[in-house]
């Protein structure tokens, strides 16, 4: 009966013992072997047998983490008082650094990421921050990348996920906006005004210049016509003239003698008295039987 309690007992140290020795590390984790509260060695995901009793380990997740910093109240340069939020990721990259370099690696992580966020806003005015978050982040980044490589881990990206002026620099900001928007309305009311005006004006113009084209025009054709007709007649004047001294020309003399015959005698048939002649048609007044009528020719 003793040695089977014996046996017993014997199986259960065993069982303990393989239970104590016996670690399993799931990924994405890694583990750090501490015996007798010394560092000895790093062991990764999987199945690992340490020292039973004398030996612990300590697990690590090497995976990225998010972390989502509360809201915090900062100073700008111009006195302004805004409250922002930021977000970060970050992995391990060194689990000996991490477990023993710092107490909280990931609290000072924080910290130091708040001091930083502090000391680049501190720098810069209330437009610069509303407008430069993309700018912030870099900086931020770079600052905090440099101090937390000591803590054996890695900030892989920061982001602000918001900026908030306080309610009485909101409540200007919203006024600031107001008049903007009232000024750019009023502005864009009069620009177009003044392009309706403008257009208006040059519609106006170019009916001007068409209905002075149409008169111009109506105006060089008249004159054409009319100049067109002047000469029109004085070709015909110049025609009859031509033809009828050509006609004179190839005349006789009797021809001219009949013609101031004909025009004493109408002239003897007029009421006329008194009748002027030259002497060369006083040579044809025998010819004139009318004559006695006339009472008194004089002779030049």
């Amino acid at each position: 009966m003793v040695g089977i309690i014996v046996a017993i007992i014997i199986i259960l140290l065993v069982v303990l013992i393989l239970v104590a020795s016996i670690r399993i590390i799931t990924q994405p984790n890694q583990g750090v072997v501490l015996t007798f509260g010394k560092f000895e060695r790093v062991i990764s995901s999987g199945f690992h047998f340490i020292k039973p009793f004398i030996s612990r380990v300590i697990t690590v997740n090497t995976a990225q983490t998010p972390v989502d910093l509360n809201q915090q109240v900062v100073i700008t340069k111009d006195n302004a008082e805004i409250s922002v939020k930021i977000s970060l990721k970050y992995h391990v990259t060194n689990i000996e650094d991490f477990v023993f370099k710092n107490e909280d690696s990931v609290r000072s992580m924080i910290q130091d990421t708040r001091a930083a966020l502090r000391g680049i806003i501190g720098n810069k005015e209330l437009n610069e921050v509303l407008n430069g978050t993309q700018e912030i982040n870099a900086a931020l980044f770079k600052e905090i990348s440099s101090v937390t490589a000591g803590y054996g881990l890695n900030v892989d990206r920061v982001n602000i996920d918001s900026v908030n002026p306080s309610a009485d620099i909101q409540a200007s900001m919203n006024k600031l906006l107001q008049a903007t928007r009232e000024r750019d309305a009023t502005i864009a009311t009069a620009e177009g005004k003044s392009k309706s005006i403008t257009l208006e004006n040059e519609a106006n113009n170019r009916a001007l210049l068409a209905t002075n084209k149409a008169q111009n025009e109506a105006l060089v054709n008249s004159a054409t016509a009319k100049a067109t007709a002047i000469q029109t007649e004085a070709d015909a004047d110049a025609y009859r003239t031509r033809i009828l001294n050509e006609a004179l020309a190839q005349s006789s003399e009797n021809y001219f003698i009949f013609q101031n015959t004909e025009a004493v005698k109408a002239l003897a048939d007029g009421t006329a008295n008194t009748v002027v002649l030259p002497n060369q048609t006083l040579d044809s007044l025998g010819l004139i039987p009318a004559l006695t009528k006339v009472g008194q020719l004089t002779t030049k």
